[in-house]
């Protein structure tokens, strides 16, 4: 027997085979192909343009020197390296909400980014980080939208390179410095820092350039405090003043600033001077100051200020002053007024007309002191959280149970109880285990018969678990709201604060827009198919800045709990150049979204008020609904009382007057049995605290809105750190009173595409808050009679120090 071996190269490889008359046609089309190949590469190539050298990312700046704010809406400072060829181009920057979910910023056209090569440039825009740890992406794109350069950065704790610093918890304070404020530092040393979540901290900013170009920059900061020791800082302002008109725009919409100025005056507040709109008075000249009484007196300080030198400065005289003088030198507050504290608009300026970081005030131990005063700090530090004896609630701010109880209050919606849960996941793994062994043993008889049982119970309970949740959770879009809007009578200015918590029964995307509200007319211009609506002539067009809210603190859902975890939707969503629009935002099905909308505007005479102060806090005088809608549950505070008023209907007078018996601002606005009816029960609320457990919305907006005035953390059991804007209660004293009421209307509203976002069952609360102006008793509304007004009021500031 022969037997016959293959060899393994011509196991794995046969040769093929073909028959004899295709052999020649093989061939023939082997050579063909072998002389095309030679053809083809000896034609000339086309060149293939090269792509320029691209643009590099050198580092990315966030806030004031790397600090800045989780949940807040922040400048970024991207700085750039130019390539080979020149362009003008855009910067995307995407970062991660705190679902971690990322969304996309992109430089408006109007702040182009020109890069040139070899040099370098800078590129800001405004990014709203949302979670702790998450990288931060970078693109440069050109005028086509070609991607040029990419790099991301990640927060640690030596920043270089890639490495940036990472955002405070949302809780915290911050303080920034412009100029050269020595012993801030100092101040801060008598700060209690334990808690992380409440620390406060201190930034100073090195130049010009990085104060932010929108007000929303300053979103992180709680004060600002400037100073005139180097006004060689504030010169480069004057080449572009959007950084000024964009500070002073923040000071207006509730913002807070502290002014040192000396003997620079001139310059800075001087016609034409760049710090003018934040100066409560009319520069006069310099003058000298030869006592240093007025100053230790104002600061409470037990070591003299001259140690037996004489005491001689200049210091900026102001006339025409407005506001409450402090602290002055002479007879009366007109001679030389040194400390003033003025309203700007929602905001507060405070001018101290000296200069902390010059002779002899540079060496005194009182100027610790004296920042503390100007910035209005207690002596003795007091947490936000001290509640008497009650529970509190350090890890939850009071947006946190605002948003817990607007979770809680949708009509039509239920939530499964975490017992109910865990019993039928009991009860499901008894059916599928023991159940379906017995079923099939037992009754069928026929084992074989699990593989038709067993897939059928669980068909059976996931359809029951999905028509239980549907019963319970509808398929209804729901929509909760609480909306403040604030008026400021003095020159018309008005801004909204919208938060939004609304409940989505489908997998969606919503392209959203805030369309604000004053009454019941739109103030911007949006107009349904065939139904133009145009805006009321009383009101000019509506600035709006749209964004998410995140949740504070290390939950399952707060901004530092999840460590740049990703989230389900690795698609992103955008906002819009200008911030007034969420392009794309995903939702699952059952699920929920918070929004903050913020929108600012001019209305004419929704208020006609003529009000006058008398002694002790006490108003006189009349007030006219001109709003469009009724306005219910009236308070009219100023100092510490508070006026119950009846419901205005529109058009309707208030009169002020000795019938009216008024009720100090803290009863009025806590106690169950003050009259005002904010719902609830009575064991939510009792004389010293709110109930930490309270989802009473109406309570806790007041909380929100008069946290101070109520008693802070003593009694509201939380902190009211990041939406603290929204407290008014340093408005309570000066020369204004505040008008409370609840409006009848359903305020602003969001729009998806052309539809409204809104179903029949939601629900609404609107607040107004009007600051009004007052006029000193004997005296008309025209005008304040310098010498009788003025020593009311150095009478009410010897008090009140």
């Amino acid at each position: 027997m022969m037997s016959t071996i293959n060899s393994p190269t011509t196991a794995l490889n046969p040769s093929p085979t073909f028959p004899p008359q295709g052999r020649g046609a093989f061939a023939a089309f082997r050579l063909a192909l072998i002389l095309f190949t030679i053809f083809a590469g000896s034609l000339p190539h086309p060149v293939v343009a090269q792509q320029p050298a691209d643009v590099e990312i050198l580092c990315l700046n966030l806030g004031f020197n790397g600090v800045y704010k989780l949940g807040c809406w922040t400048q970024a400072a991207v700085t750039l390296k130019g390539g080979a060829d020149a362009f003008t181009g855009a910067i995307e920057i995407t970062a991660r909400d705190p679902e971690g979910v990322p969304t996309v910023v992109l430089s408006p056209p109007d702040r182009a980014v020109a890069v040139v090569p070899g040099q370098t440039t800078i590129g800001r825009l405004f990014v709203r980080p949302g979670q702790d740890g998450a990288a931060i992406q970078v693109r440069v794109l050109d005028d086509r939208g070609r991607e040029r350069a990419k790099r991301s950065f990640y927060s640690g704790p030596e920043p270089g390179g890639e490495i940036i610093d990472g955002g405070l918890p949302a809780t915290n304070r911050i303080v920034a410095s412009f100029g050269s404020t020595r012993g801030m530092g100092d101040l801060l040393r008598g700060e209690s820092n334990d808690n992380e979540q409440l620390a406060t901290r201190t930034v100073k900013i090195e130049n010009a350039a990085d104060l932010p170009l929108e007000w929303f920059g300053y979103e992180s900061i709680d004060a600002l405090v400037l100073t005139t020791t180097k006004p060689e800082l504030y010169r480069p302002l004057a080449a572009s003043t959007q950084r000024i008109h964009a500070l002073v725009r923040w000071v207006e919409l509730g913002g807070r600033v502290v002014v040192f100025c000396g003997v620079d005056a001139p310059e800075l507040m001087g016609p034409g001077g760049l710090l003018v709109a934040l100066v409560p008075g009319k520069f006069d000249k310099l003058t000298l100051l030869r006592e240093s009484q007025p100053i230790e007196a104002y600061v409470n300080s037990e070591t003299a200020l001259t140690s037996g030198r004489q005491f001689l400065i200049e210091v900026p005289r102001l006339t025409d002053v407005r506001g409450r003088i402090l602290a002055f030198a002479g007879q009366n507050g007109a001679d030389l007024p040194l400390v003033i504290r003025a309203r700007q608009g929602l905001g507060e300026v405070t001018f101290v007309a000296l200069d902390p970081d010059a002779p002899p005030l540079a060496e005194w131990p009182g100027r610790v002191n004296l920042l503390r005063q100007a910035l209005q700090w207690p002596a003795a530090p007091a947490s936000d959280v001290a509640g008497q004896g009650g529970v509190t609630r350090q890890g939850e701010d009071l947006i946190d149970r605002l948003r817990r109880a607007l979770d809680g209050s949708f009509e039509g919606v239920k939530t499964a109880p975490f017992a109910l849960v865990a019993f039928l996941v009991i009860i499901y793994i008894l059916l599928i285990g023991p159940g379906d062994y017995f079923f099939v043993k037992r009754v069928l008889k026929r084992m074989e018969l699990t593989w038709l049982t067993f897939p059928l119970i669980v068909l059976a309970v996931a359809t029951a678990a999905y028509w239980a949740a549907r019963t319970m959770k509808g398929d209804q879009l729901r929509v909760n709201q609480v909306e403040i809007v604030d008026v400021d009578m003095s020159t018309g200015k008005a801004r909204g604060t919208v938060w939004t918590h609304f409940f989505s029964p489908r997998v969606a995307r919503y392209n959203l827009t805030l369309n604000p509200y004053f009454g019941d007319e739109p103030l911007s211009e949006p107009s349904e198919p065939g139904r133009p609506r145009p805006r009321p002539s009383r009101a000019s067009a509506p600035q709006s800045l749209v964004a998410w809210l995140g949740s504070t603190g290390f939950g399952l859902d707060g901004m530092q709990g999840r460590r740049g975890q990703t989230g389900l939707f690795e698609r992103g969503y955008a906002f819009s150049p200008p911030l007034d629009a969420l392009l794309e935002l995903p939702a699952q099905e059952w699920s929920t979204k918070t929004l903050v909308g913020r929108w600012s505007a001019e209305l004419t005479e929704p208020i006609d008020a003529n009000l006058k102060a008398l002694d002790d806090d006490q108003l006189a005088g009349q007030l006219t609904n001109r709003t469009g809608v009724e306005l219910q549950e009236c308070f009219l505070m100023h100092g510490d009382l508070a006026y119950r008023l009846p419901n205005l209907a529109d058009g309707a007078v208030a009169t002020v007057d000795e019938s009216l018996q008024p009720s100090s601002v803290k009863t009025a606005l806590t106690h169950g049995d003050a009259g005002y009816e904010l719902g609830g029960s009575a064991a939510d609320v009792s004389a010293n605290r709110l109930d930490a457990d309270s989802t009473d919305v109406n309570r806790l907006a007041i909380a929100m809105m008069f946290y101070e005035a109520v008693g802070g953390g003593a009694y509201a059991q939380s902190p009211n750190r990041y939406q603290a804007f929204v407290d008014l209660s340093r408005l309570l004293k000066g020369d204004q009173a505040v008008l409370l009421a609840r409006a009848a209307g359903a305020g602003s509203e969001w729009i998806d595409g052309e539809t409204a976002l809104a179903s029949k069952r939601d629900r609404r609360w609107v607040y107004y808050r009007f600051v009004i102006p007052l006029v000193e008793s004997g005296q008309g509304a025209g005008g304040r009679g310098e010498s009788d007004g003025l020593a009311t009021k150095l009478s009410r500031t010897r008090n009140s120090v």
